[in-house]
């Protein structure tokens, strides 16, 4: 399984009890929301956020395709690290692929790798119509000045 050796973001989380079964076992869901709550994170950190109105228009971020491929359990208590690195950066688009490891020892075992493709999009409410639209630029120019290679 290659995992890159850069990533673009990094967050952790707790295992919480509501995420498990009887067995202390994730859910496989969950793991699809922690790679959200991620995603989330990601953009605070760059300034922006997921959602944002402004007046009647809302901006959004709608997933187009997801995959994941689990490895190995994640467990009640066990603290993760979801790792983001923008694979694919298009004009209305943005693939990212995401690793999810347990961070509670030195081994950080991979428990899951996949990929997130979201489309920006914006939603005229008066209307109610959804739309694809450029990413904005000023958010464009900081996704930008992660990929860029490195000189």
């Amino acid at each position: 399984m290659d995992v890159p050796a850069h990533f673009h973001f990094r967050h952790r989380r707790l295992v919480e009890f509501a995420d498990t079964d009887l067995a202390g076992i994730v859910h496989f869901a969950n793991f699809f929301r922690y790679v959200e709550s991620a995603e989330h994170a990601f953009f605070r950190s760059l300034g922006f956020k997921v959602h944002t109105a402004d007046g009647a228009t809302h901006q959004g971020w709608p997933r187009l395709e997801v995959s994941c491929k689990y490895l190995k359990p994640a467990r009640f208590e066990q603290t993760l690290e979801v790792c983001l690195r923008i694979e694919e950066l298009r004009t209305t688009s943005l693939r990212y692929g995401f690793w999810i490891f347990a961070a509670d020892g030195t081994e950080r075992p991979l428990l899951a790798t996949g990929v997130f493709s979201i489309v920006h999009v914006e939603l005229d409410a008066h209307a109610r119509t959804l739309r694809k639209a450029p990413i904005p630029p000023d958010l464009r120019a900081r996704l930008d000045s992660l990929i860029a290679p490195a000189a």
